[in-house]
């Protein structure tokens, strides 16, 4: 698997997570990504852990976790900065 593919996966968790914390008419958009990679994946299921470490009424800061099973082997941690938006 390319690496690139587990910064998309940060992401993605990261922003699904974003929204969910958003006000009603809000929306959280990706503005930076720092993803640093452990290991490469041949096979096997990816799972990613966003935790809130900083959130704010404009900007949140995520901490995503990819690991793979089974094994629960870290692969990838990235810090994922989004911004809350007007819809």
């Amino acid at each position: 698997m390319h690496d690139g593919f587990t910064s998309i996966l940060a992401e993605t968790a990261a922003s699904i997570s974003a929204n969910c914390l958003a006000k009603k008419g809000q929306i959280a958009v990706g503005v930076s990504v720092n993803t640093n990679h452990f290991m490469t994946v041949k096979n096997g299921l990816l799972k990613a852990f966003a935790e809130p470490i900083a959130i704010s009424d404009t900007t949140q800061l995520w901490k995503v976790e990819i690991f793979q099973y089974p094994g629960r082997k870290i692969i990838s941690t990235s810090d994922v900065t989004t911004i809350l938006k007007n819809k």
